[in-house]
C-alpha cells in the first residue's frame, strides 16, 4: 500500500512539473535573456563576477524563492485558467461583442456540418444554446453533455464517480489532463511574454528585437492553444469512457441498487441528483432511488376476532385543515421545483376484490400518491364515507389505507402536485397558500402535506407548472399564508 502512495505521490509532482514548473522556467530563462542581451552578455558577465559570493548566494536564493511562489500561485491559478481557456467569461461589457462573434462563428461551423459528422459529435454541443466561445470550451462542454443520455448531470455526478475510478483509468485521465494543461499554461505564458518581454525588449533593445519578442510570444500562445485542443480531444475521450463503463461502480459505491432497464436507470441517475444539487427527490419518485430491500420479517398468522359496531375505522383521522389564521407575516424559502404528479376530481371503477376481515377498509387496486378517493377505490364497512378525501402515500392493493388528506373535492381537478423544499413550514394540508417569487405571485395553492419542517407539497393549476418553475429558478421565494 506505502508503495503504491509513494508512486501516486510521485506522479502528481511530474504532472506538476510538467504542466507548471517547465514552462514557468522557460519564461523566466526567456526574461532574463532578454534583460541580458539588451545590456550586453560580457557586461552582465562581468557584473556577475565582480559580486561577492555571499550576494551571488543570496540573489540565486531569492530567484529561487520567487519561482517557488509563481509557481504556486500558477498551480492553484491553473483550474480557473483552464474554465477563461473553455470560454467561461465573465458577463463584462467589454467582453460581450467578442464573446458574440467567436459564438456565431461556431455555430456556422456547426450548421456547415453532417449530423454523422464525427468532428460534430466530438466537439460541439448538441444544442446551440450551449455553445462557448471557444473550441477547446465545446470540445469539454460536448464531453459534459455524454452523461445526459443516461440522465445524468455532469457537473454534479462527475466529483462523485471520479472518487471510485480504478487505479488505470485514473493513470490514463491524469497523463491526458496534464498534457492539456501543459498546452493551456504555455499559450498563457507565451502571450504574457508577448506582454511583458515585449515591454522589457522596448527598453534595452532595438526595435527588431522587440518585435521578435512581440511575435515570438504571440506565436507561442497560438500554438500551445492549437495544442490544448488537441489534447482535449484525448482528455474528452476519456470522460465518456468514465460515464459509459465505470458510472455503476458509484451506485455500488453507495450500496444501491443497479437498474435493471434504460428507463430505471435514467430515474434514478435524475434522483440523485436532485438529491444531490437540491437536498430532496422528488417525493413521488422516491423509490426510483433504489435503495437496498430490507428483509421483511415473516408476517404473523391472522388471528379472528370479533368485530362488533363499536369498533374504529383503521384509517388516520385527518381532520379538514381550519380557514388560516390571520397573519401577514411570509416565511423566507429556498425553493426548488420536483416531480410532479397529475391529480384529478374523479377515479376509475374498478372490479373489486373478495373482501378481507369483516369491518376493514381495504383498498381494491393500488392507489397512488395524491389520489381522490371514489367508491370503486375502496371495500369494507365505513369505506363510502372516505370518498373525496385523498391519498397521502401510496397504497397497495389489498391495503389499508393509512393516511388521508381531507376532502377537497372538485378543487384537486386539473391540478399537479409538485414538491418544494421550503423552511420552517407552518402549514395544514388543505390550506391554501401562496408562493412570491421574482416572476410574480402565485396564489391559490392547495397544500397537499408537509412531509417534514422543509418540505411541502402544493397542488398547483396544470397551466400554472411552467411559469412556477420558471419562478423558483430565478432567485429567493417567499412562502405567503393569506390574512383573513
Amino acid at each position: 500500500m506505502s508503495g503504491l502512495f509513494d508512486g501516486a505521490v510521485a506522479f502528481l509532482d511530474r504532472r506538476q512539473l510538467t504542466s507548471v514548473w517547465m514552462p514557468l522556467m522557460a519564461f523566466l530563462a526567456a526574461l532574463v535573456t532578454v534583460a541580458a542581451s539588451g545590456t550586453g552578455w560580457g557586461r552582465t558577465l562581468t557584473w556577475w563576477n565582480g559580486l561577492a559570493g555571499e550576494t551571488r548566494i543570496l540573489l540565486v536564493l531569492g530567484a529561487v524563492l520567487v519561482t517557488v511562489l509563481a509557481g504556486q500561485l500558477l498551480a492553484v491559478a491553473r483550474p480557473g485558467l483552464v474554465r477563461w481557456y473553455e470560454g467561461h467569461w465573465p458577463d463584462s461589457a467589454p467582453l460581450r461583442p467578442l464573446r458574440k462573434a467567436l459564438r456565431a462563428r461556431h455555430l456556422a461551423a456547426q450548421s456547415g456540418r453532417r449530423a454523422a459528422d464525427a468532428d460534430l459529435f466530438l466537439g460541439y454541443p448538441r444544442t446551440a444554446q450551449r455553445t462557448l466561445p471557444t473550441r477547446l470550451g465545446n470540445v469539454l462542454r460536448a464531453a459534459e453533455e455524454h452523461g445526459d443520455r443516461y440522465g445524468m448531470d455532469a457537473t454534479t455526478v462527475w466529483p462523485r464517480l471520479y472518487t471510485v475510478l480504478p487505479d488505470p483509468f485514473l493513470a490514463s485521465f491524469a497523463q491526458a489532463a496534464a498534457a492539456m494543461e501543459t498546452a493551456v499554461m504555455i499559450s498563457f505564458l507565451g502571450g504574457a511574454f508577448a506582454v511583458v518581454g515585449g515591454t522589457l525588449a522596448v527598453l534595452v533593445l532595438p526595435g527588431a528585437g522587440a518585435v521578435c519578442c512581440v511575435w515570438g510570444g504571440a506565436l507561442v500562445a497560438i500554438l500551445g492553444y492549437r495544442g490544448a485542443v488537441r489534447a482535449a480531444r484525448p482528455y474528452a475521450q476519456l470522460i465518456r469512457s468514465a460515464f459509459d463503463v465505470h458510472r455503476f461502480l458509484l451506485l455500488e459505491a453507495m450500496r444501491l441498487r443497479l437498474p435493471e432497464s434504460p428507463a430505471q436507470e435514467r430515474a434514478q441517475w435524475e434522483q440523485l441528483g436532485k438529491l444531490w444539487y437540491r437536498g430532496a427527490p422528488d417525493y413521488d419518485r422516491i423509490p426510483a432511488l433504489r435503495y437496498p430491500a430490507s428483509v421483511a420479517p415473516p408476517p404473523e398468522p391472522a388471528r379472528p376476532r370479533l368485530v362488533t359496531m363499536g369498533d374504529p375505522v383503521p384509517v388516520k383521522a385527518v381532520p379538514v385543515a381550519s380557514a388560516p389564521a390571520r397573519t401577514g407575516r411570509a416565511f423566507p424559502v429556498r425553493s426548488s421545483l420536483a416531480g410532479v404528479v397529475v391529480l384529478a376530481g374523479v377515479g376509475a371503477a374498478v372490479t373489486a376484490p373478495a373482501l378481507g376481515p369483516a369491518g376493514e377498509i381495504r383498498a381494491t387496486r393500488d392507489l397512488p400518491a395524491f389520489h381522490v378517493l371514489v367508491p370503486a377505490d375502496l371495500e369494507g364497512e365505513g369505506a363510502g364515507r372516505l370518498s373525496g378525501r385523498y391519498t397521502v402515500t401510496p397504497v397497495a392493493k389489498g391495503g389499508a389505507p393509512s393516511d388521508l388528506g381531507p376532502p377537497l373535492g372538485a378543487a384537486l381537478a386539473g391540478r399537479v402536485a409538485t414538491t418544494v423544499p421550503v423552511g420552517a413550514v407552518r402549514v395544514q394540508r388543505g390550506q391554501v397558500v401562496s408562493l412570491r417569487t421574482a416572476k410574480g405571485m402565485f396564489g391559490g395553492l392547495l397544500a397537499l402535506d408537509v412531509p417534514d419542517k422543509d418540505t411541502l407539497v402544493v397542488a398547483v393549476p396544470a397551466a400554472d407548472l411552467d411559469a412556477l418553475s420558471r419562478g423558483l429558478d430565478a432567485g429567493p421565494v417567499r412562502l405567503v399564508l393569506p390574512v383573513g
